[in-house]
């Protein structure tokens, strides 16, 4: 489906968890929105102040639900990473506690309560682990069998030369393969090398824009917001890991990709996107795990 070009901005994936949360991948933002019932029967002030109240504090813990629930990599979501840093779950919790909230005044008979944070700045910042190696410039490597079965280069895969001039950022297609969506994704070369992640991005980039963006339209006008008017274009031959958050695309455009994504615009931008297909309407399936009992959800 084609868009007018001033009709929207970019927002990316929607993922809803219910009727009520959502994450815009576009722009990391995370919004849940509940209904207040109305004041019965005249109800005074007191009463009106405290149904609001109520339903921001269950919105929260909704919002606080769903953060925890987010991959991060492969390997851990952000209650795996938590759970071993009862300071760090505690500044999480305070800042979602924070979070902005907009909602009828006291007065209103009824309306709608919604809390919003994102996956940017001060909250990016406490969930992305520091463990990353974030702009080593050394690809990680594929360890398993599936690797043992590829042709490996001696040394680091080499750079393309002048003919990657001119790109402004990379469209990964990874319509069909049932992509996880991550924080912090790797995206691996049939070599068995990455060709991009966090190891080409300053942690200062991934808390400010994100690793990567996440689309369901392949919509130049809607993605050049990120990727500007000439990406370079590559197809995901496959998804990696049990639990499909990373890519695997082929050596070559593994070794166009990682010359790309080292311009100083495209890295410092994280001016990738991956389109995935449109999720389905589920059941809300978000965790009811408490923050204090974070240490339990522990999958790394």
């Amino acid at each position: 489906m084609l868009f007018a070009p001033h009709a929207l901005a970019f927002e990316g994936l929607v993922q809803s968890f219910g009727s009520t949360g959502i994450i815009t991948w576009g722009n990391g933002e995370i919004t849940v929105s509940q209904d207040v019932a109305g004041n019965a029967g005249g109800a005074d002030q007191a009463l009106s102040s405290l149904a609001v109240r109520k339903v921001v504090s269950q919105a929260r813990k909704q919002m606080l639900d769903m953060v925890l629930s987010v991959r991060i990599d492969g390997k851990q979501t952000v209650s795996a990473y938590l759970s071993g840093d009862s300071d760090l779950s505690a500044q999480v919790r305070g800042l979602i506690q924070n979070s902005l909230f907009q909602g009828p005044t006291l007065f209103d008979e009824g309306g709608t309560v919604r809390v919003s944070e994102r996956f940017r700045g001060p909250l990016a910042e406490l969930v992305l682990p520091t463990t990353l190696q974030f702009q080593s410039g050394i690809p990680p490597r594929l360890s398993t069998a599936m690797a043992q079965g590829m042709p490996m280069a001696d040394n680091a895969p080499e750079e393309v030369g002048s003919g990657t001039r001119g790109y402004t950022g990379v469209v990964v297609d990874a319509r069909g393969l049932k992509i996880t969506p991550a924080l912090a994704p790797v995206i691996f070369g049939q070599d068995g090398f990455g060709a991009y992640g966090p190891f080409l991005v300053s942690r200062t980039s991934a808390v400010d824009k994100g690793v990567v963006a996440y689309s369901v339209t392949d919509n130049s006008n809607i993605l050049k917001e990120r990727v500007g008017v000439r990406p370079l274009l590559v197809k995901a031959l496959s998804a990696y890991g049990s639990w499909r958050t990373d890519m695997i695309i082929s050596a070559s455009d593994a070794r166009l990709m990682r010359a790309v994504a080292k311009s100083d615009s495209i890295a410092n931008g994280c001016k990738v996107v991956i389109i995935v297909d449109a999720p389905e309407m589920l059941p809300d399936t978000t965790p009811t795990t408490s923050p204090e009992r974070m240490e339990e959800n522990n999958d790394a």
